[in-house]
Formats: structure tokens, sequence, C-alpha cells
């Protein structure tokens, strides 16, 4: 009896152990392919849709920008933003900017590789460029990449959100004033909005969050005098635009890696039109990284990346309950 029962138990034990083996399993992502003609040229964007979806239920469509030199490969390794749309049941698009030669000609580069020193610029549109890539209609590429999405699947149109890291962040604060009104959030990380915009009105209030380390070496905290504004001066410009109000409500963020110098400090300014808010991330002592991604270069070349959050997880997190302005009239 004392065996049978010992046998039974030893059964569920390793019941439990496959069980558990089979739940830590890494999920299979299969992110796809896609491009589109878009000014007369071949556009291409990386995308994923969650497991769950079966086209019954409307999900959230969150489109996620690279930096300058990268690619949509380069923005899916650093946000994982494919295994968050996963578990929190979201379509997440990493679009690719052209890309342009020495020559200034728009080209299909032979690779996707990252690669800092080569002389073709992956770069989007932010409202300051000079040469062939002044005439690229970034804006207009996401307004169609959306449609097209919005066609093949069944998207909440009222929950389409952009982020970006870098070049990327400065182009999701460029949407935030001019496609807001397809757009209801955006999340912007190592990114300033163009001084260009200082005087210009959002077609609609949109929430906005920024992640910024305040000694990021290659956008400076203080922005760049005559093409990008500071930090603060960001904040300030959404704060009005939104009509938040004035002071923040500040959080010091726990420090949950050990080892791990720098601190994370989360600004609030809440109370906006239609529900908007504006926040800010400060990472003091963070470098010109993506929270919780790889540290893609040395220390001393982009600063230190921290790990207390993952701006992926922070950025949805904020931005998930937010819709456009117009479905609140």
């Amino acid at each position: 009896m004392l065996k049978r029962r010992l046998s039974v138990f030893l059964i569920f034990v390793l019941f439990l152990s496959i069980c558990s083996g089979v739940a830590a399993e890494e999920p299979t992502y299969e992110v796809k392919s896609g491009k589109m003609m878009f000014q007369g040229y071949e556009r291409t964007y990386k995308y994923y849709v969650p497991s769950t979806y079966t086209g019954k239920k409307a999900l959230p469509l969150m489109l996620s920008f690279h930096g300058s030199g990268s690619s949509s490969d380069g923005q899916i390794l650093l946000t994982d933003y494919h295994k968050l749309a996963e578990k929190e049941g979201f379509i997440v698009v990493f679009p690719d900017s052209t890309v342009i030669n020495d020559k200034d000609e728009v080209i299909i580069p032979e690779d996707n590789k990252f690669d800092p020193n080569s002389p073709i610029t992956r770069r989007w549109n932010t409202g300051t460029a000079t040469g062939k890539l002044a005439g690229i209609d970034d804006v207009g590429f996401t307004s169609a990449l959306i449609d097209h999405f919005d066609a093949a699947f069944n998207i909440d149109t009222s929950r389409v959100y952009a982020t970006g890291m870098s070049n990327g962040a400065m182009f999701s604060n460029r949407l935030a004033v001019e496609l807001s009104d397809k757009i209801a959030g955006i999340g912007a990380v190592t990114g300033h909005l163009g001084s260009m915009y200082e005087d210009k009105t959002p077609k609609a209030p949109i929430t906005v969050v920024h992640v910024m380390g305040d000694t990021d070496p290659v956008v400076p905290f203080e922005g760049r005098p005559g093409s990008l504004l500071s930090v603060d001066e960001t904040i300030n410009y959404w704060k009005q635009a939104n009509g938040t109000v004035s002071k923040a409500r500040v959080t010091e963020l726990p420090q949950t890696v050990e080892g791990d110098p720098t601190k994370i400090f989360r600004e609030v300014y809440g109370g906006g039109k239609y529900g908007t808010e504006v926040i800010l991330y400060k990472v003091e002592g963070g470098g010109h990284t993506w929270p919780g991604g790889p540290q893609y270069l040395k220390p001393n070349q982009i600063g230190l990346t921290s790990y207390h959050i993952h701006a992926s997880e922070a950025i949805w997190d904020e931005l998930k309950t937010h819709k456009l302005a117009k479905n609140h009239k």
C-alpha cells in the first residue's frame, strides 16, 4: 500500500515537473515581414500579431521606430516589444526608414545590420532633414501603415500608439504634433521635440511619455539650440498643448537591480484635456539607451543602461488606457 502511494506521489511530482517545464518554455514568436509602396519607394517593416488574435476582438496597435543607423531588426532586439505584445495582446509594427547612400540616392540595402560608421543614412524625417531625406514623407507613410493594418486586422483605431528610440523618438514627437488625429499617445526614449515645432499646435491633445537619461552623451538633456528643444522645454511644450497641471507628481522608483548606479524619477503631469497626461521618466546617470534593453555599445560611447525598469513595459502601461481625443467628445 505504501509502495503504491509512493508511486502515485512520484508520478504526481513528475507530472508537476513536466507542467512546470511547459509553462516556463519560451513561446515561439513569429515576427513577420511586410512591404508596401509609398511615394514610389518600397517601404519595409516587421510586425508581430499575438497568438491569441482571432479577429473577433479589436486590438491596439503599437508602432515602434528605430534610431538613426538602426532598423526594424535592431528595434526588435532593443525593445522586445513583440514579447510584450504577446503577453498583453496588442499588434506591434517595427517600420524601416528609407535608406539613402552617400550619393543622396534612396536605395534598398542588402542587409539590416547596425553600423554607425556606414556611409548610408538610415533615419526618419523629423522635420529638419536636408537633401533627399527632406522629401520623404514619413508622416504620410506612418498614416498609410496604420490604414494598412486597420484594413488587414481588427484594429482598435482609438488605441494606436507610437514609440521610438533616439531619431525614432524625435520622429514620434513629430507624429504627436502632426498625426495626433490618428495616434492616441507616444513613448519617446532618448529623443526630444524638434525646435521647429515649438510654435505649432498639435492636431489634438495627446498623451506623451518621455524616458530620458540625464547623462546622455549623444542627445544632450539640454537639447541642441536651434534644432532640438531640451527635455524641460519639450515637457513644457506638451504640458501647454494638453492643458495639464503645471506641477508634477514625482515618485522615485525602487532600486530593483543590485549594482545599478542609476536612479529613476517618474514625473506625472495629469489633468490634461480628455484625460491626457505628460509623463517623464528621468533616468539619473542614464545614457543614450533603452532602459531594460541591451547595453548595445560601450558605456564610454553611449552612457549607461538602467535596469531598474524596462522602458517598453513602462511606456505600454502608461499609454494602454488612453484613447484618441475625438473618442472622448
